[in-house]
């Protein structure tokens, strides 16, 4: 069996969509079964290093292909379904396609979009893959509610594979990591509470800050380390920290490696996401694994990753993440709770099980 794979996400800097790809692949390529791959690149990704560090692979070979030639590639590599894990599906096997779409935030809330023209003409583009796949996947029972709900797609067209967490992220924290946290970002023996997503409105920085003004008595010594992008054209961590008064108290990372961020989710007191709207919330899942103490929403995908592991709180009120981060940090027992339930639950999610399950479909899709 041939299966053709979108990977050009992988290639250089990694977001959401590319890493989940990278492991999606890496798990699929670890599965015993006559299964070759083609990964579909842009041209040049060979050549500008984009796939250093990835093992060689009999069953994989990667092809860099202009996004115009895509549409006959699938039949010239004699594909025997494709897979498009980033919303479009550019090609097809004899057997069609699958597409991955991870969540329908700007469908729902088009009022975000930074297009020109606006979100109407990518969602009616997006739905219309959809219904030309021969299965939609998503990553959240959540998210396959949103594609009944807003595109209309049959439930039964759509298949929930949930993403895993990686082995980049487990717990511990030792004395000189914390020490090279405390020297690098100027973090004081208080410690500090974790905020991850960057100054996107959806991931909500503004509610976190507000939250912390309004408890800053009662947090003492304590600073926030905020990591991602520290401006957006939606939001900017340093002007919400300023008009509140608390720049002092806060702490810009910009993006991480993987390496500090798991540092940084051993080594916090508290990490809080309060995101008003996750397709999956990856965030939340590595943090669970790496033993932080989470406070995220009662929103969207958030509860449905979280279970009973992490404080939920309502990502319009202030006053219950403040009361939440209060709870935590006065509460011991609930910390060490929170960290044994995240620790149970953060195992039920890998990427062998997410592979296992991805390439049974293909199996079924291709009989």
């Amino acid at each position: 069996m041939r299966i053709g794979i979108d990977a050009a996400s992988i290639a250089g800097d990694k977001g959401g969509v590319g890493w989940h790809t990278h492991h999606l692949l890496q798990a699929l390529l670890a599965v015993k079964e006559e299964v070759d791959y083609f990964g579909y690149l842009r041209p040049g990704s060979l050549r500008e290093g984009g796939l250093d560090g990835w093992p060689l692979n009999e069953r994989m070979r990667w092809v860099e292909a202009p996004r115009w030639l895509m549409p006959w590639r699938g039949a010239w590599d004699g594909l025997d379904l494709y897979h498009g894990p980033n919303f479009k599906m550019h090609t097809r096997g004899r057997f069609g396609g699958v597409v991955t779409i991870h969540d329908l935030w700007l469908a729902r809330h088009p009022e975000y979009s930074r297009k020109l023209l606006g979100q109407a003409g990518s969602s009616r583009r997006a739905r219309a893959t959809a219904l030309q796949a021969r299965k939609v996947v998503t990553v959240s029972e959540f998210s396959a509610r949103e594609m009944v709900e807003l595109y209309g797609i049959p439930c039964e067209h759509v298949v929930v594979i949930h993403n895993g967490v990686s082995e980049d992220f487990y717990p511990g924290c030792d004395e000189q990591e914390v020490a090279e946290l405390r020297r690098r970002w100027a973090i004081p023996p208080a410690g500090f509470i974790l905020f991850v997503g960057g100054a996107d409105p959806r991931k909500n920085h503004r509610l976190f800050l507000q939250a912390v003004a309004q408890s800053r008595s009662q947090l003492g010594e304590r600073v926030m380390v905020l990591v991602g992008d520290a401006e957006h054209p939606g939001g900017s961590y340093r002007a919400t920290a300023q008009a509140l008064g608390i720049e002092r108290q806060v702490r810009y990372t910009g993006r991480l490696d993987r390496a500090d961020l798991r540092r940084l989710y051993a080594c916090a007191e508290v990490f809080v996401f309060p995101s008003r709207y996750e397709g999956f919330g990856m965030p939340v899942l590595e943090a669970l694994a790496c033993g932080a103490p989470t406070i995220t929403s009662s929103t969207s995908s958030l509860p449905e990753v979280a279970g009973d592991s992490a404080l939920l709180v309502d990502p319009d009120d202030v006053e219950a993440l403040g009361r939440a981060m209060m709870t935590l940090l006065s509460d011991v027992d609930l910390r060490h709770t929170l960290r044994r339930r995240g620790f149970e639950r953060a195992r039920l999610f890998t990427w062998q099980r997410a592979a296992a399950r991805t390439s049974a479909l293909y199996h079924e899709l291709c009989a």
